[in-house]
């Protein structure tokens, strides 16, 4: 998987996830522990909160792929737009391959 660049909108967006994922697993599970003693007025909310943590893990997981998935088809694209042109062999700028002559310097092609 294509991780986000440190810093990033998605990155801190999947940092933060994680950490509250962790944080409602690690509390729902120590709920989770004095509720088989006390009945269900413990059990219920700590489970609750381990499905919390499961769903936030969940979303972290679709916001990195959606992001992986943007990269992926940013990649294809800049490589469609790459073999699409023809070079220069005086200036090396990029033309179109049906380009008789290049449009910066006016070479033939």
């Amino acid at each position: 998987m294509i991780l986000p660049p440190e810093g990033s909108k998605t990155e801190g967006r999947a940092l933060i996830y994680m950490m509250l994922a962790i944080m409602c697993l690690f509390f729902g599970c120590f709920l989770l522990i004095p509720g088989f003693f006390v009945g269900l007025g413990l059990i219920i909310p700590s489970l609750c909160l381990i499905v919390a943590g499961v769903i936030l893990l969940v979303a972290r997981y679709f916001v990195l792929r959606r992001y992986a998935k943007k990269v992926v088809e940013l990649r294809e694209d800049l490589r469609k737009e790459a073999t699409v042109k023809v070079r220069c062999r005086y200036c090396g700028s990029l033309n179109p391959s049906a380009a008789e002559k290049c449009e910066s310097c006016g070479a033939t092609l």
